[in-house]
């Protein structure tokens, strides 16, 4: 399946306003890419799929992902939205027909993240907080700081996430405060 065929399938399955999303994403990590000096094929490709998962109504994610066998943890049963960054890997390699081990980890890590992610990875997290329809305090910065260093936008977005959680009385996924605190720990150095 070709990029163009891979939109007009997604297109197809989202809502009008998540699609427009994952093609504000898409769009934004390609400027992104620009940034960074990488190359954009298979970020394309992982920024546009990034919430291919959300076809499944958040109600149904836990009951689908123990289908697939994707494992479900104590905070995404809890907070079930948070599949769907699982279950978007999934049928981006079962539907889209996506076999590259960068681009399916780039999409089950966008809304969490992780330790140990890929350049890629980062970006497509980065461009899904900073896609320019996300409006709220303090995305001005983010988006500043993100054009100028990967890492420490990486770490300011982590920190905005977990803030908001914690405001909101949620869970705080705990690959979130790994992927935090692995950014941390190589400043350091």
């Amino acid at each position: 399946m070709n990029f163009e065929e891979m939109r007009i399938k997604l297109q197809s399955e989202l809502k009008p306003s998540r699609y427009a999303h994952s093609f504000r994403v898409y769009e934004t990590a390609m400027e992104m890419a620009k940034w960074y000096g990488m190359p954009t094929e298979k970020l394309a490709v992982a920024a546009l799929l990034h919430d291919c998962g959300r076809k499944i109504e958040v109600q149904n994610s836990v009951h689908q992902a123990l289908v697939w066998n994707l494992g479900v943890d104590d905070v995404e049963r809890q907070q079930p939205i948070l599949l769907h960054q699982k279950l978007g890997a999934y049928l981006a390699k079962q539907e889209y027909g996506i076999d590259d081990e960068e681009i399916l980890n780039a999409i089950a890590t966008h809304t969490t993240g992780d330790k140990g992610m890929s350049m890629m990875a980062q970006v497509v997290y980065l461009a899904d907080m900073i896609e320019p329809g996300r409006v709220y305090d303090g995305m001005e910065e983010l988006r500043e700081v993100a054009k100028k260093d990967l890492q420490l936008g990486m770490i300011n977005c982590y920190a905005h996430t977990m803030n908001y959680l914690l405001r909101q009385g949620l869970l705080i996924h705990p690959k979130c405060v790994e992927g935090y605190n692995e950014l941390l720990f190589q400043g350091d150095k």
